[in-house]
Protein backbone atom coordinates (compact mmCIF):
# COMPACT_ATOMS: atom_id res chain seq x y z
CA UNK A 1 0.00 0.00 0.00
CA UNK A 2 1.38 3.07 -1.00
CA UNK A 3 1.49 6.42 1.73
CA UNK A 4 0.18 9.06 -0.81
CA UNK A 5 0.33 11.67 1.81
CA UNK A 6 4.13 10.85 2.43
CA UNK A 7 4.56 12.30 -1.10
CA UNK A 8 3.39 16.01 -0.18
CA UNK A 9 4.87 18.76 1.38
CA UNK A 10 3.75 19.16 5.25
CA UNK A 11 1.95 22.21 4.17
CA UNK A 12 -0.26 20.29 0.82
CA UNK A 13 -1.44 17.77 4.08
CA UNK A 14 -2.25 20.36 6.63
CA UNK A 15 -4.14 22.51 4.56
CA UNK A 16 -8.39 22.61 3.96
CA UNK A 17 -9.72 22.76 0.39
CA UNK A 18 -11.26 25.81 -0.23
CA UNK A 19 -15.05 25.44 0.50
CA UNK A 20 -17.34 28.12 -1.62
CA UNK A 21 -20.86 29.56 -1.22
CA UNK A 22 -22.74 26.30 -2.32
CA UNK A 23 -24.51 26.73 -5.60
CA UNK A 24 -27.95 26.84 -5.77
CA UNK A 25 -28.66 23.72 -7.89
CA UNK A 26 -26.79 21.36 -4.87
CA UNK A 27 -29.18 23.08 -2.77
CA UNK A 28 -32.24 22.04 -5.07
CA UNK A 29 -31.04 19.06 -5.36
CA UNK A 30 -30.22 18.21 -1.61
CA UNK A 31 -33.54 20.00 -0.35
CA UNK A 32 -35.87 19.44 -2.81
CA UNK A 33 -36.11 23.11 -3.42
CA UNK A 34 -37.75 24.55 -6.27
CA UNK A 35 -36.87 28.56 -5.98
CA UNK A 36 -33.62 28.97 -4.39
CA UNK A 37 -31.53 32.82 -3.90
CA UNK A 38 -28.03 32.61 -3.68
CA UNK A 39 -26.40 35.87 -1.53
CA UNK A 40 -23.14 33.85 -0.61
CA UNK A 41 -20.49 34.59 -2.49
CA UNK A 42 -20.62 38.62 -3.64
CA UNK A 43 -22.11 38.09 -7.05
CA UNK A 44 -23.39 40.48 -9.16
CA UNK A 45 -27.34 39.51 -9.19
CA UNK A 46 -27.96 41.58 -12.11
CA UNK A 47 -25.93 39.44 -14.71
CA UNK A 48 -23.39 40.14 -17.55
CA UNK A 49 -25.10 42.58 -20.22
CA UNK A 50 -26.27 41.55 -23.28
CA UNK A 51 -23.47 43.15 -25.64
CA UNK A 52 -20.91 40.98 -22.98
CA UNK A 53 -23.37 37.42 -23.98
CA UNK A 54 -23.25 38.82 -27.83
CA UNK A 55 -19.59 39.38 -27.63
CA UNK A 56 -19.27 35.62 -25.71
CA UNK A 57 -21.47 34.32 -28.70
CA UNK A 58 -19.22 35.71 -31.51
CA UNK A 59 -15.76 34.45 -30.09
CA UNK A 60 -17.49 30.55 -29.07
CA UNK A 61 -17.13 30.12 -33.08
CA UNK A 62 -13.48 29.77 -32.55
CA UNK A 63 -12.99 27.43 -29.52
CA UNK A 64 -11.12 25.26 -32.20
CA UNK A 65 -8.01 27.65 -31.79
CA UNK A 66 -6.05 28.58 -28.51
CA UNK A 67 -6.97 31.99 -27.16
CA UNK A 68 -4.14 35.06 -27.90
CA UNK A 69 -1.81 33.84 -25.40
CA UNK A 70 -0.74 37.68 -24.89
CA UNK A 71 -4.15 39.30 -25.20
CA UNK A 72 -2.89 41.70 -27.17
CA UNK A 73 -6.50 43.68 -27.94
CA UNK A 74 -7.86 43.31 -24.22
CA UNK A 75 -4.21 44.57 -22.66
CA UNK A 76 -4.50 46.95 -25.05
CA UNK A 77 -8.14 48.33 -23.96
CA UNK A 78 -7.54 48.17 -19.99
CA UNK A 79 -4.00 49.97 -20.92
CA UNK A 80 -5.96 52.76 -22.35
CA UNK A 81 -8.92 52.45 -19.78
CA UNK A 82 -6.49 52.83 -16.80
CA UNK A 83 -3.64 54.94 -18.43
CA UNK A 84 -1.49 52.77 -18.14
CA UNK A 85 1.54 50.77 -19.93
CA UNK A 86 0.13 47.33 -21.96
CA UNK A 87 3.83 46.18 -20.52
CA UNK A 88 2.02 46.93 -16.63
CA UNK A 89 -0.67 44.89 -16.49
CA UNK A 90 -0.48 40.80 -15.90
CA UNK A 91 -3.74 39.14 -16.68
CA UNK A 92 -4.92 36.13 -14.63
CA UNK A 93 -7.93 32.99 -14.59
CA UNK A 94 -9.28 35.33 -12.00
CA UNK A 95 -7.46 37.81 -9.57
CA UNK A 96 -6.65 34.77 -7.69
CA UNK A 97 -4.18 33.45 -10.21
CA UNK A 98 -2.03 36.96 -9.80
CA UNK A 99 -1.72 36.40 -6.69
CA UNK A 100 -0.58 32.79 -6.73
CA UNK A 101 1.55 34.04 -9.08
CA UNK A 102 3.14 36.76 -7.42
CA UNK A 103 3.80 34.47 -4.15
CA UNK A 104 5.20 31.72 -6.44
CA UNK A 105 7.39 33.92 -8.36
CA UNK A 106 8.54 36.29 -5.28
CA UNK A 107 9.10 33.96 -2.05
CA UNK A 108 11.64 30.88 -1.80
CA UNK A 109 11.69 28.18 1.44
CA UNK A 110 12.01 30.64 4.67
CA UNK A 111 10.59 33.85 3.48
CA UNK A 112 7.23 34.74 4.49
CA UNK A 113 3.87 37.22 3.37
CA UNK A 114 1.95 38.97 5.55
CA UNK A 115 -2.13 39.74 5.01
CA UNK A 116 -4.57 40.10 7.43
CA UNK A 117 -5.79 36.84 9.72
CA UNK A 118 -9.26 37.98 8.92
CA UNK A 119 -9.59 38.62 5.13
CA UNK A 120 -10.16 36.47 1.74
CA UNK A 121 -9.44 33.15 3.13
CA UNK A 122 -7.33 32.51 -0.41
CA UNK A 123 -3.91 34.51 1.09
CA UNK A 124 -3.92 31.62 3.56
CA UNK A 125 -4.57 29.24 1.36
CA UNK A 126 -1.96 29.66 -1.14
CA UNK A 127 0.67 30.49 1.62
CA UNK A 128 0.03 27.07 3.48
CA UNK A 129 0.61 25.20 0.37
CA UNK A 130 3.66 27.74 -0.93
CA UNK A 131 6.12 26.55 2.17
CA UNK A 132 3.48 27.49 4.62
CA UNK A 133 5.04 31.26 4.40
CA UNK A 134 1.77 33.18 5.59
CA UNK A 135 1.97 35.46 8.43
CA UNK A 136 -1.44 36.62 9.25
CA UNK A 137 -1.91 40.17 11.62
CA UNK A 138 -5.48 40.28 13.46
CA UNK A 139 -7.64 42.74 12.12
CA UNK A 140 -8.84 46.40 14.36
CA UNK A 141 -11.54 46.20 16.70
CA UNK A 142 -14.10 47.54 13.94
CA UNK A 143 -12.93 45.23 11.51
CA UNK A 144 -10.42 47.11 9.49
CA UNK A 145 -6.31 45.99 8.19
CA UNK A 146 -4.62 47.03 11.09
CA UNK A 147 -2.24 48.76 8.54
CA UNK A 148 0.53 49.92 11.82
CA UNK A 149 0.40 46.06 13.08
CA UNK A 150 0.90 44.76 9.52
CA UNK A 151 3.83 47.18 8.54
CA UNK A 152 5.71 45.94 12.29
CA UNK A 153 4.96 42.64 10.69
CA UNK A 154 7.62 42.65 8.15
CA UNK A 155 10.97 41.22 8.41
CA UNK A 156 13.99 41.09 6.60
CA UNK A 157 12.08 37.56 5.23
CA UNK A 158 8.96 39.60 4.08
CA UNK A 159 8.99 39.76 0.29
CA UNK A 160 5.22 40.57 -0.20
CA UNK A 161 2.25 42.18 1.87
CA UNK A 162 -1.26 41.50 0.98
CA UNK A 163 -4.15 44.59 1.73
CA UNK A 164 -7.73 43.63 0.57
CA UNK A 165 -9.27 46.93 0.43
CA UNK A 166 -12.39 46.89 0.65
CA UNK A 167 -11.34 43.98 2.71
CA UNK A 168 -13.48 40.41 2.28
CA UNK A 169 -15.47 39.47 4.28
CA UNK A 170 -15.70 42.87 6.39
CA UNK A 171 -16.42 45.35 3.52
CA UNK A 172 -14.49 47.92 6.01
CA UNK A 173 -11.88 50.21 3.80
CA UNK A 174 -8.58 52.10 5.23
CA UNK A 175 -8.21 55.47 3.81
CA UNK A 176 -5.88 57.13 1.62
CA UNK A 177 -4.06 58.98 4.64
CA UNK A 178 -4.00 55.29 6.25
CA UNK A 179 -2.75 53.43 3.30
CA UNK A 180 0.39 56.09 2.68
CA UNK A 181 1.46 55.84 6.11
CA UNK A 182 1.32 52.34 5.62
CA UNK A 183 3.13 52.46 2.59
CA UNK A 184 6.28 54.85 3.89
CA UNK A 185 6.53 52.25 6.43
CA UNK A 186 6.90 49.46 4.03
CA UNK A 187 10.44 48.75 2.93
CA UNK A 188 10.96 48.82 -0.99
CA UNK A 189 12.16 45.75 -1.15
CA UNK A 190 8.68 44.63 -0.05
CA UNK A 191 6.06 44.14 -2.60
CA UNK A 192 2.29 45.91 -1.56
CA UNK A 193 -0.39 43.54 -3.30
CA UNK A 194 -3.24 45.81 -2.88
CA UNK A 195 -6.46 43.77 -3.73
CA UNK A 196 -9.25 45.70 -5.19
CA UNK A 197 -11.82 43.15 -6.26
CA UNK A 198 -14.79 45.54 -5.17
CA UNK A 199 -12.94 49.05 -6.11
CA UNK A 200 -15.91 49.70 -8.42
CA UNK A 201 -18.37 49.57 -5.16
CA UNK A 202 -16.43 52.21 -3.15
CA UNK A 203 -18.23 55.35 -2.64
CA UNK A 204 -16.36 56.86 -0.03
CA UNK A 205 -14.17 59.94 -1.23
CA UNK A 206 -11.53 59.21 1.10
CA UNK A 207 -10.78 55.65 -0.59
CA UNK A 208 -7.09 55.52 -1.91
CA UNK A 209 -6.45 55.41 -6.03
CA UNK A 210 -3.66 53.19 -5.79
CA UNK A 211 -3.00 53.94 -9.46
CA UNK A 212 -2.40 57.21 -8.99
CA UNK A 213 0.91 56.12 -6.05
CA UNK A 214 2.43 53.72 -7.77
CA UNK A 215 5.30 56.69 -9.01
CA UNK A 216 5.72 57.17 -5.79
CA UNK A 217 5.79 53.72 -4.48
CA UNK A 218 6.50 51.55 -7.54
CA UNK A 219 6.67 48.52 -5.37
CA UNK A 220 2.76 48.82 -5.06
CA UNK A 221 0.45 46.40 -7.42
CA UNK A 222 -3.32 46.73 -7.73
CA UNK A 223 -5.29 43.47 -8.40
CA UNK A 224 -8.78 43.85 -10.16
CA UNK A 225 -11.19 41.38 -11.73
CA UNK A 226 -13.68 41.32 -13.49
CA UNK A 227 -15.78 38.60 -11.77
CA UNK A 228 -17.68 41.42 -9.25
CA UNK A 229 -19.81 44.11 -10.93
CA UNK A 230 -18.86 43.03 -13.70
CA UNK A 231 -20.66 39.92 -13.42
CA UNK A 232 -17.53 37.88 -14.86
CA UNK A 233 -17.74 35.78 -11.77
CA UNK A 234 -18.11 32.55 -14.25
CA UNK A 235 -15.47 33.00 -16.65
CA UNK A 236 -12.66 34.09 -14.23
CA UNK A 237 -10.77 36.86 -15.55
CA UNK A 238 -9.05 39.15 -13.34
CA UNK A 239 -5.63 41.36 -13.64
CA UNK A 240 -2.57 42.92 -11.83
CA UNK A 241 -1.10 46.31 -12.89
CA UNK A 242 2.20 46.95 -11.28
CA UNK A 243 6.15 48.62 -12.68
CA UNK A 244 6.52 47.04 -15.76
CA UNK A 245 9.81 45.40 -14.74
CA UNK A 246 7.79 43.72 -11.98
CA UNK A 247 5.26 42.60 -14.50
CA UNK A 248 7.89 41.22 -16.88
CA UNK A 249 8.91 38.73 -14.45
CA UNK A 250 5.87 38.07 -13.03
CA UNK A 251 4.92 36.53 -16.68
CA UNK A 252 7.95 33.97 -16.22
CA UNK A 253 5.50 32.80 -13.81
CA UNK A 254 2.28 32.75 -15.91
CA UNK A 255 1.08 29.41 -17.23
CA UNK A 256 0.40 29.90 -21.23
CA UNK A 257 -3.17 30.80 -22.47
CA UNK A 258 -4.16 31.02 -18.74
CA UNK A 259 -7.02 33.64 -19.39
CA UNK A 260 -9.33 31.55 -22.19
CA UNK A 261 -10.97 33.39 -25.62
CA UNK A 262 -14.29 34.11 -24.51
CA UNK A 263 -13.20 35.58 -20.91
CA UNK A 264 -10.95 37.64 -23.18
CA UNK A 265 -14.22 38.60 -25.73
CA UNK A 266 -16.19 39.07 -22.30
CA UNK A 267 -14.01 41.45 -20.43
CA UNK A 268 -13.15 43.56 -23.64
CA UNK A 269 -16.63 44.01 -24.00
CA UNK A 270 -17.51 44.88 -20.94
CA UNK A 271 -14.73 47.84 -21.13
CA UNK A 272 -16.23 48.60 -23.98
CA UNK A 273 -19.65 49.23 -22.20
CA UNK A 274 -18.40 50.77 -19.15
CA UNK A 275 -21.04 53.35 -19.02
CA UNK A 276 -23.33 50.91 -16.75
CA UNK A 277 -20.57 50.96 -13.95
CA UNK A 278 -21.63 53.72 -11.84
CA UNK A 279 -25.34 53.23 -12.33
CA UNK A 280 -24.67 49.41 -11.20
CA UNK A 281 -22.24 50.77 -8.23
CA UNK A 282 -25.18 53.30 -7.48
CA UNK A 283 -28.36 50.39 -7.15
CA UNK A 284 -26.01 48.11 -5.15
CA UNK A 285 -24.82 51.02 -2.49
CA UNK A 286 -29.01 52.18 -2.34
CA UNK A 287 -29.87 48.44 -1.79
CA UNK A 288 -27.08 47.86 0.81
CA UNK A 289 -28.11 50.40 2.53
CA UNK A 290 -31.53 48.99 2.71
CA UNK A 291 -30.16 45.46 3.41
CA UNK A 292 -28.28 47.13 6.32
CA UNK A 293 -31.36 48.66 7.67
CA UNK A 294 -33.50 45.95 7.29
CA UNK A 295 -30.87 43.57 9.43
CA UNK A 296 -30.19 46.20 12.16
CA UNK A 297 -33.93 46.20 12.74
CA UNK A 298 -33.87 42.27 13.45
CA UNK A 299 -30.94 42.72 15.81
CA UNK A 300 -27.95 42.25 13.67
CA UNK A 301 -24.62 44.05 14.04
CA UNK A 302 -23.71 45.60 10.82
CA UNK A 303 -20.66 46.23 9.87
CA UNK A 304 -20.18 49.51 7.74
CA UNK A 305 -19.33 48.13 3.86
CA UNK A 306 -18.26 49.38 1.07
CA UNK A 307 -18.84 46.19 -1.29
CA UNK A 308 -21.52 44.44 -2.27
CA UNK A 309 -22.37 42.70 1.28
CA UNK A 310 -22.62 42.67 4.61
CA UNK A 311 -21.26 41.16 7.52
CA UNK A 312 -24.01 40.43 10.05
CA UNK A 313 -23.76 39.69 13.48
CA UNK A 314 -26.19 38.31 15.72
CA UNK A 315 -25.91 36.53 19.65
CA UNK A 316 -26.75 33.14 18.15
CA UNK A 317 -25.10 30.13 16.64
CA UNK A 318 -24.54 31.80 12.78
CA UNK A 319 -23.67 28.03 11.12
CA UNK A 320 -27.38 26.59 12.80
CA UNK A 321 -29.14 30.16 11.39
CA UNK A 322 -27.35 29.13 7.70
CA UNK A 323 -28.69 25.73 7.80
CA UNK A 324 -32.80 27.09 8.21
CA UNK A 325 -32.17 29.59 5.97
CA UNK A 326 -30.63 26.94 3.29
CA UNK A 327 -34.35 24.80 3.77
CA UNK A 328 -36.18 28.36 3.35
CA UNK A 329 -34.09 28.57 0.09
CA UNK A 330 -32.03 31.31 0.91
CA UNK A 331 -27.90 30.74 0.67
CA UNK A 332 -25.67 33.20 2.64
CA UNK A 333 -22.82 32.59 3.88
CA UNK A 334 -21.58 31.68 7.81
CA UNK A 335 -18.26 32.87 8.84
CA UNK A 336 -16.74 30.81 11.28
CA UNK A 337 -13.97 30.00 8.74
CA UNK A 338 -12.58 33.35 8.65
CA UNK A 339 -12.04 33.56 12.26
CA UNK A 340 -15.20 35.74 13.06
CA UNK A 341 -17.13 33.96 15.25
CA UNK A 342 -19.95 31.75 15.80
CA UNK A 343 -22.11 34.66 15.63
CA UNK A 344 -20.96 36.15 12.18
CA UNK A 345 -22.09 35.65 8.38
CA UNK A 346 -22.14 37.24 5.48
CA UNK A 347 -24.77 38.16 2.99
CA UNK A 348 -24.42 39.66 -0.56
CA UNK A 349 -26.36 42.29 -1.72
CA UNK A 350 -28.83 40.48 -3.69
CA UNK A 351 -31.82 42.01 -6.44
CA UNK A 352 -34.96 43.67 -4.07
CA UNK A 353 -36.81 41.18 -4.37
CA UNK A 354 -33.95 38.31 -3.23
CA UNK A 355 -33.16 40.69 -0.26
CA UNK A 356 -36.94 41.08 0.86
CA UNK A 357 -37.23 37.06 0.82
CA UNK A 358 -33.79 36.91 2.71
CA UNK A 359 -35.02 39.28 5.53
CA UNK A 360 -38.70 37.71 5.51
CA UNK A 361 -36.79 34.00 6.33
CA UNK A 362 -34.79 36.02 9.08
CA UNK A 363 -37.78 37.30 10.65
CA UNK A 364 -39.60 33.85 10.52
CA UNK A 365 -36.77 31.89 11.80
CA UNK A 366 -35.69 34.35 14.97
CA UNK A 367 -39.90 34.44 15.67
Amino acid sequence: MIDFKGLFRPGIIATRPYSPGKPICEVRRELGLGSVIKLASNENPEGPLPEVLEAIARAARDLNRYPDSSAFRLLEALSAHLDVEPGEIILGNGSNEVIDILIRALVTPGENVVYSEHSFIVYALTTMVHFECGRAVPLTADDRHDLPAMAAAIDDRTKLVIVCNPNNPTGTYNTLEEFVSFLRAVPKRVVVAVDEAYYEYVTAPDYPQTLSLREEYPNLVALRTFSKIHSLAGLRIGYGIGHADLVTELHKTREPFNVNSLSQAAALACLENWRVVPERALRNERERERLAAQLKGLGFRVTPSQANFLLARCDGNAGQLTTALLHKGVIVRPMHAFGLGEGALRISVGLPEENDRCVAALREILS
